[in-house]
C-alpha cells in the first residue's frame, strides 16, 4: 500500500510548477524592485501557497491552476492584505450575510458581482469557461434574442453555472432559465456587442 503524499510535499509540487513559471505579475525585492531570486521566491511561494491552501482548503488549492495561485498570492502581497485571511473572510462573510434572511438576497447579488466580474476578465482575455452545457444554452438564447431583439446590443458571457448577460438596458422578455441553466441581466455601461 502507497502512502499518500502529506501538505507539505503537495504544496511544495506546486511552488515547483509556479517556480517554472514567469507570470504576469512577479514577487519582488522591496529594496531593489527586482524579481526575487529563485531560492527567495521558494521560499515565499511556500509560506504563502500554505496560506492559500489553509484559507480554501486543500482539496480546492490542488484543483486550482498554479498561475491563478501565484497570481493571488502575488496581488496580496503588493496590496499588503492577509493571503490566507482573504479567503477565509471571503467565506466567512458570504456564510454569514447568506444564512440570514434579512441579508441573503444581498449576500447571492454580491457573489453575482463578483462571478460577473470573473466572467469579463475571461471574456476581455479569450478565456471562456469551456461547459458544454453553458454553451448549447447561450447558442438557444441568442436564437431566442435575435428573435424578440434583432438589433438590442448585449454580451453574453458564461458564470460558472449560468449565463449572464451584459446590456446597455434591460431586455424584456429575458428568460430566466434556457435549457435549465439560470440567465442574469447585468445592465452595464460599457459597451456591448450585438450577437
Amino acid at each position: 500500500m502507497t502512502k499518500a503524499p502529506n501538505i507539505e510535499t503537495l504544496i511544495q509540487q506546486r511552488v515547483d510548477v509556479a517556480l517554472a513559471n514567469r507570470f504576469r505579475c512577479e514577487l519582488a525585492s522591496p529594496t531593489n524592485g527586482q524579481p526575487l531570486a529563485p531560492e527567495e521566491r521558494r521560499r515565499t511561494l511556500t509560506i504563502l501557497f500554505t496560506a492559500i491552501a489553509k484559507g480554501m482548503g486543500l482539496e480546492r488549492f490542488l484543483e486550482t491552476p498554479v498561475e491563478r495561485l501565484d497570481q493571488f498570492a502575488v496581488m496580496s502581497v503588493v496590496k499588503n492584505h492577509d493571503t490566507g485571511g482573504l479567503l477565509r473572510s471571503l467565506i466567512n462573510s458570504f456564510m454569514i450575510a447568506y444564512s440570514c434572511p434579512e441579508t441573503a438576497d444581498r449576500a447571492f447579488a454580491a457573489l453575482l458581482e463578483l462571478e460577473a466580474m470573473r466572467a469579463e476578465l475571461a471574456h476581455a482575455r479569450q478565456q471562456p469557461t469551456k461547459n458544454p452545457v453553458l454553451e448549447a444554452a447561450e447558442n438557444d438564447l441568442k436564437a431566442v434574442l435575435a428573435e424578440k431583439l434583432p438589433a438590442a446590443p448585449y454580451r453574453i458571457l458564461y458564470g460558472a453555472d449560468r449565463l449572464l448577460v451584459l446590456a446597455a438596458e434591460p431586455i424584456q422578455g429575458l428568460p430566466p432559465e434556457i435549457n435549465g441553466v439560470p440567465v442574469e441581466l447585468r445592465v452595464s455601461n460599457t459597451v456591448a456587442t450585438t450577437h
